[in-house]
């Protein structure tokens, strides 16, 4: 395939196509991707979207090209099975981007969560037109067949040294044996194929995701740091006072969730808890049994208006997880708020938050710990403004767009020019 597009130089015109499994705001990554395209397209580069088609996608300009969804949840084992292949290399995809590489015409790819959708098939054909790649990583699916690294809720590297049989014996992936054996043999595969071979420049969102990639083997020239960035300027904050901490995320094991409504029980503070996910019943059926409906609200899914009102009448902001994260949102959206945030301590968190001046830290899973910093934040809520005031400023300097912005454009520039 000849190579597509003009290489331009840096400080003019890029077409810059952003590869991600799905096209609507599912998650963290999905709203990292959807910002950074925001941010290109608003200094006048030219942006454009590969990804899986579905019904909620933001973008459908090329949607004739993207290949449909498909809910491995909805099919029956024989369906699994049967897809995938499909998952672990997906050639109807690969045939797919090269139509529309010949219809776009980029300069460059940036690629975010590929795996397990149009996976590394993209990677592919972009080696075949010559067309420069940067990626970058959410999680840990680069050394972790799960991209989790999590051993049924427990942190685990056992897959490091591409060990990554593990997850196979240990059925890691939902507790699912064909699941599992699926991404392990992906997981093989991808490695001794070389399929992240073409990928120029692997950007980590935190410190912490950077030496993980470093220790499992990752050539130090690949790999750098960008943190993730939110536009405060569009935030109005509310800084000082609330009326109950605030949770926002999906609702699944890893987030800490469990850990929060017991760490809940025996105090005075009410809570409202956002988001959707696996575990949203068993919440329900927590908060009723631990005697908490009255003082915690399990809201749901919410955007825009609604969810942005929902930070400012909050006291502060909890991110407990209980995995590695990576560079969690949810602390910079509670940041440019002006909300103070209680985080875990693990994975990228202590990163963001800086005890005692933009909230607190607590370890990981200790649920009489968390409760402490509830209930001193809580009984300091009158005289939070000095934390949310810093929290702000801190979104507002290290975390800016403006910076964000500036710092990809050097990425992209440097990966055109062949750096």
């Amino acid at each position: 395939m000849a190579a597509i597009g003009d290489r331009e130089t840096a400080g003019e015109l890029m077409r810059i196509c952003y590869l991600n499994n799905y096209l609507s705001l599912r998650g963290g990554s999905e709203r990292v991707l959807f910002n950074e395209a925001d941010l290109m397209s608003r200094a006048g580069h030219v942006v454009s979207f590969f990804g899986r088609r579905g019904p909620q996608d933001i973008t459908q300009t090329h949607a004739a090209f993207y290949p449909p969804v498909i809910d491995l949840e909805q099919l029956s084992l024989v369906g699994k099975i049967r897809h995938a292949p499909k998952l672990i290399y997906n050639a109807g995809t690969a045939h797919a981007f090269r139509r529309f590489l010949q219809e776009v015409r980029p300069s460059l790819l940036h690629a975010h969560n590929i795996y397990g959708g149009v996976t590394t098939a993209v990677l592919d054909v972009a080696r075949e037109a010559q067309l420069p790649v940067v990626l970058t990583a959410h999680d840990y699916k680069l050394v972790c067949p799960s991209y989790l690294a999590l051993d049924h809720g427990q942190v685990c590297a056992a897959c490091a040294g591409q060990r990554f049989y593990h997850c196979l014996l240990k059925r890691c992936h939902k507790s699912n044996l064909v699941a599992s054996g699926i991404y392990t043999c992906e997981a093989y595969l991808t490695t001794w194929l070389h399929k992240y071979a073409s990928v120029r420049l692997i950007l980590c969102p935190s410190h912490f995701m950077c030496h993980t990639l470093l220790a499992n083997g990752f050539a130090a020239d690949r790999v750098r740091y960008l943190p993730n960035a939110i536009d405060a300027t569009a935030i109005s904050p509310a800084i000082g006072g609330g009326a109950y901490a605030l949770y926002v995320g999906r609702l699944s094991a890893e987030k800490g969730i469990l850990t929060l409504l017991r760490a809940l029980e025996n105090t005075t503070v009410p809570a409202r808890i956002i988001g959707d996910g696996p575990l949203r019943d068993v919440l329900a059926e927590q908060i009723v049994r631990r005697h908490l409906q009255d003082r915690v609200t399990l809201v749901g899914y919410q955007t825009g208006k609604a969810l942005a009102q929902t930070y400012r009448d909050a006291a502060f902001c909890v991110v407990p997880s209980e995995w590695y994260e990576n560079a969690p949102m949810a602390v910079l959206e509670a940041f440019a708020y002006g909300k103070p945030v209680i985080g875990a301590a693990i994975g990228g968190i202590p990163e963001l938050i800086t005890p005692e001046t933009t909230g607190l830290l607590f370890p990981p899973g200790d649920s009489p710990a968390l409760r402490t910093c509830l209930e001193t934040l809580w009984q300091a809520r009158g005289a939070l403004g000095d934390l949310g005031q810093a929290a702000r400023l801190r979104v507002e300097t290290t975390f800016a767009a403006d910076r964000h912005a500036e710092s990809l454009l050097q990425v992209y520039a440097e990966i055109v020019a062949g750096g």
